[in-house]
């Protein structure tokens, strides 16, 4: 698996990638969380961070890296599959969001996305929901100068998400990054200050575009071209139309009916 264009440093913004599934988002998130080490296309013998960093000299994953292995960086991620908290994660939800809050913002947190009625409950017995929102929670409350979601609006309903939005941006901070990979294009909107496409083949390569604006970013998405590279990366369009249709008069009503289907339409 290869990624290129890795990373662009962008301080004290929000920064959310949006791409199709199997080309490596969550893959690039372990790595920038340090989870997970770079191999530089080794697959057999790992390189050591020595070697990583003389790879990436002079450029700003170097400096990233640098801060994030000699412990001057702290990083955090929300998981992309919540429903696997349920096997690792023991314990009542209260209990656990007063071991991880380090901000000191668990009352308010908990208030906000609606978690109170469940902090007497085991985090086994969590819905899909319950659990979304545990997990941001839990990672809000944390001090850290990087702040990771993966997909954050799954399970969630439209109230959700947009409340779920507001406590991720509150964690924007001058000297802070906060990524987040995400499908639902309106909470990108809302979010985000700066986008990175996603594109390749999947369980093959991926490449993340430079930042660009959310206008302009989503733009690249949905048409599948970059115009300052003059690229394509995929052949069809991703659009839409709001139609009318007048089976409304057959239902005895003088109201026209909408209609979406999948034609031509970009954000503006």
């Amino acid at each position: 698996f290869v990624k290129k264009n890795f990373l662009f440093q962008i301080l004290a913004m929000f920064w959310a990638w949006v791409g199709t599934n199997g080309i490596g988002k969550t893959t690039a998130l372990q790595i920038l969380a340090g989870i997970l080490k770079p191999n530089l296309g080794n697959f057999i013998d790992a390189p050591s961070w020595d070697e990583i960093f003389r790879y990436f000299r002079g450029s700003e994953l170097h400096k990233y890296f640098t801060r994030l292995v000699g412990d001057n960086m702290k990083a955090t991620m929300k998981p992309q599959y919540v429903d696997n908290i349920r096997k690792s994660v023991k314990g009542k939800v209260g209990d656990l969001l007063n071991t991880v809050d380090e901000r000191q913002v668990k009352d308010t947190l908990c208030d906000f996305l609606e978690l109170n009625k469940v902090m007497d409950q085991d985090v086994s017995g969590l819905s899909g929901g319950e659990l979304q929102r545990f997990a941001i929670a839990a990672r809000a409350m944390k001090e850290a100068d990087i702040y990771i979601f993966d997909e954050p609006s799954c399970y969630l309903d439209v109230k959700q998400r947009l409340k779920a939005a507001q406590a991720i941006r509150s964690l924007l901070q001058p000297k802070s990054y906060v990524i987040v990979v995400e499908h639902d294009l309106s909470i990108l909107d809302y979010l985000s200050d700066y986008i990175c496409c996603l594109y390749g083949t999947p369980g093959a390569y991926g490449v993340v575009t430079l930042p660009s604006s959310i206008r302009e970013g989503i733009n690249i998405f949905l048409n599948g071209f970059i115009p300052t590279e003059n690229l394509r990366f995929r052949e069809e369009k991703l659009t839409f139309r709001v139609t009318e249709s007048t089976r409304g008069e057959n239902r005895g009503s003088d109201t026209p009916m909408l209609q979406l289907s999948c034609h031509d339409q970009n954000k503006t």
